[in-house]
Parts: C-alpha cells; structure tokens; sequence
C-alpha cells in the first residue's frame, strides 16, 4: 500500500521553516561576508574597523528606500498567488526591474554630494574619518546590485523557492573571502589596498548571485508556470500599487536607518575606544539580528499568501508561529551572548593588536545590556514583517520613525548638554527597543491587519 503524504499545517511552525530557513541562511551568508572583512579589518588596526561600521552602514542607509519598496514585492505577488492571478507575478518583476534602474543613480549622487559633509559633522578623528570616506566611496556602488537582487529574492521567497536565495548568497560568499582576503593583504599577486580592499572586493562579489538568480527565474519550471519569458511593459497601475504599499515601508527603513547611524555617529564621537566598542557590539547583533529579518520576511509572504486567499485564520496562526520561532532564537542568543562575552569580544579585540586595551570595558558592558533587549528586537521585527505583509506600512512608518529619531536626537543633546556617558547611551538604545517591541504588540492585537489586502478583489 502506497504511503499516506504527510499533510503540512497551514499556518504551523511546519510550514514556516522551510520557507524561513533558507533565508535564515541566506542573511546569514551576507552577514559573514562583512564580519569577515571586519575581521581582516581589525589585524590592521580599530580605525580601519571602525570605519567599516559607518561607511557599511552609510551604503546601507542609500540601500534601505530600495530594499523598503522592493521588500514589499514579496507580500504582493504572495496575495497574487493565493488570489489565483499568477500571471500578475511577473508584472510585479517587472515593475520592480524598472524600479530598480532608475531610482539608484540618483540615490547615489546624492549620497556623494554629503557623505563628506556627515563625517565632518560629528567630528571624528581624522584617521577615522579618511577610512571611512575610503571604504564608502566604494561599498556605495553596491546600491544598484541590491536592488536588482531585492527583486529576484522577493519573487522566489513569495512563490516559496527560497533555496534559490541561499544558493545565490552562498556563491557571493565563496567569491568575496579569498578575494576580500587578497585584496586587503596583498596575497597572491593582488596589491595591498586596505580597507578599499574590502569594499572592492564586496561589490565584485555582489553582481554573482544576480547572475544566478536571473538564470533560475528564466529556467524551465519557472519560465512555464510563470511565463517568465512575457514581454517588459510599464503597468502604471500596478508600479502606482508598488509605490503605495512599499514607499512607506521604503521610507520607514531610510528614516530608520538614518536614525541609527545618527546614533553611531554620536557614539564614534566619544573617542575610538568606544568607536571600535561600537562596532564590535553591533557586528555581532547584526550576526544575530539577520535570521530574524528572514523569519520576518518569511512570514510576510505567507501572511500576504492567505490573505490573498481569504483564509484570515492561516493569516493568525503563522502569525504566531513566527512569533514562537523567533521568542526561541532570540532565547539561545541572549544566553550565548552572556555566557561568552570575553570570547565575543577578544575575538576582535586581540591583545595581539596595539591600542585595544581601552575597548574591553565598553565592549563587555554593552554587549551585556544587548541581553536585555534581544527578545524585544525580535518581536518588534518578526510584527513588522506581519503588518506589512498585510500592508499595513503607512502605522509602521510613523511609529517606528517617531521613536528611533526621538531617541537618537535624544543622545545627541545630552551627551552635549548634560554629558551624557556611552553606556547610559547605549541604555536609551534599550529603551527604544524596549518601546518599539511593545506598541507593535498593541498593534498586533487589536488584529485590524487581518483585514487589509494591497489587491484589487
């Protein structure tokens, strides 16, 4: 007698992880490739590695309206295939593909235009700030390919193909550590470049896994289903639609970002003790942070799925399975980050490199106060990506922008005015968490998102 197939649930934990995990792996993999050039970074010296904090974070604030509008493509062609439509899947790419080309040039001008004048505002230390305009001047160019990538990655996590993201990102990787390697050291024939090293070999390796992704969206199982191969066109409707539901996401991740490098900013602005305590914290909580961007992305796109299908129910229950799956991780994190602090930290602050004897103190205090709002960070993300799987973007932006911007301006007068000391910084850093994880809870809730749709019925 034939075997009985095992029937998933909808909604469970189940059916979450193979659609989580790859991404999981996926930010994972792009993660490492900054931490390892981080890591090559910091034999140099803590200026050079600090400055990879604020120039990365930089190009990635000019990422973030792309990646914000482009994200949104995920939910959207989900509602399309649980409504049925699978043909307007593609003219969503579509519409992401064009996107994609115009909106990074201008992005880029003005980003080279300023940059100059931000890292002269705070006043870092000149060293300091020849690195980082160094490492910006040309990560920044990876702008454009992580747009065209958001695209593909929406369309293969929204028709739950999210391998393809892992296998793409993987490939980056095993490009970018030997080459990142050479090209800061000057191993095998390359020229000793430094810090513009890392950034060089970042963007070379960040054009191979939209190679990939474009060979897999053309294959023959995606091209026959999805009729891949349709003709480019401008759908003013749908590109409207884009922009009405992913612009506020969009904008909600600029301001969000800006606001947090304004915070790094005041944080460098203490002394390079505390700078490269900084980014030693916060390169290992974007380690830990990415997987939960993919549980978040993950349970979007099913939220949009079957909501899309009118099945509210399925909507809740991977709703908290998500939440679950990300309560758990930020669990094992939290201990991990208590257990081997000294580990974490001398990792990269060797005793084998000069000038890291003042950022042990900081390091170690900070990445225990990091302890206190991981499970909040978690929840905060993981209900974000729920809401605007719904669309609900517009109460997102607001709320997000209003308490990340209140506390970072918050930091910056009182370190001027009343002295301010970089741990009780970091604690208003908790604080924020703390508050943001709560009213996305609220929002959640009260449930109003189980009745939003970004379709037409």
């Amino acid at each position: 007698m034939a075997a009985t197939r095992q029937v998933i649930p909808p909604g469970s934990v189940r059916e979450l992880l193979p659609l989580a995990l790859p991404i999981f792996l996926s930010q994972t993999i792009d993660v490492a490739m900054v931490f390892c050039d981080r890591f090559f970074l910091a034999k140099l010296g803590k200026e050079p590695l600090a400055a990879t904090l604020t120039g990365g974070i930089l190009t990635y604030l000019l990422s973030t309206l792309m990646i914000g509008i482009l994200g949104q493509l995920s939910p959207l062609i989900s509602q399309y295939r649980g409504a049925g439509q699978s043909e307007r899947c593609v003219h969503v790419v579509h519409q992401g593909w064009i996107i994609s080309v115009l909106a990074p040039p201008f992005l880029l001008a003005a980003a080279f235009a300023f940059s100059p004048l931000l890292f002269s505002f705070f006043g870092h230390e000149q060293t300091l700030s020849q690195n980082e305009s160094s490492y910006f001047r040309i990560l920044s160019l990876t702008v454009i390919t992580t747009s065209l990538r958001q695209v593909f990655i929406s369309f293969f996590v929204a028709i739950g193909k999210s391998v393809m993201v892992t296998i793409a990102s993987l490939s980056a990787v095993v490009l970018n550590l030997p080459l990142a390697y050479a090209m800061i050291f000057g191993s095998w024939g390359f020229p000793r470049l430094g810090i513009e090293g890392a950034a060089l070999a970042t963007v070379i390796a960040s054009i191979l896994p939209i190679v990939i992704l474009l060979c897999a969206f053309f294959a023959r199982g995606i091209r026959l289903e999805y009729k891949t191969t349709q003709r480019i066109a401008l759908d003013t409707d749908l590109l409207k639609r884009i922009v009405r539901y992913g612009l506020p996401g969009g904008l909600e991740l600029l301001v969000n970002v800006a606001g947090f490098l304004f915070f790094t900013m005041v944080m460098y602005s203490y002394s390079s003790d505390v700078a490269a305590a900084t980014t030693i914290v916060l390169n290992w909580d974007m380690v830990s942070f990415m997987p939960l961007m993919g549980i978040s992305q993950a349970v979007g796109a099913l939220v949009g799925k079957y909501l899309g299908s009118r099945q509210k129910e399925f909507a809740l229950r991977s709703a908290w399975s998500s939440l679950k799956l990300g309560w758990l991780y930020s669990s094992l994190i939290t201990a991990l980050y208590f257990i081997f602090t000294d580990f974490l930290i001398h990792l990269f602050a060797s005793g084998d490199v000069p000038g890291y004897a003042g950022v042990y103190p900081y390091a170690s205090l900070m990445l225990k106060i990091s302890c206190l709002y991981f499970l909040f960070d978690s929840t905060y993300t993981i209900l974000g990506g729920i809401l605007k799987g719904s669309g609900d973007t517009i109460w997102t932006m607001l709320v997000s922008n209003s308490v990340m911007w209140s506390g970072a301006l918050f930091v910056y007068f009182a370190k001027k005015q009343l002295g301010l000391t970089p741990i009780a910084a970091w604690i208003v850093l908790t604080v924020l968490v703390f508050s943001l994880g709560l009213m996305y809870s609220v929002r959640f809730f009260q449930k109003k998102w189980l009745d939003r749709l970004m379709i037409s019925d």
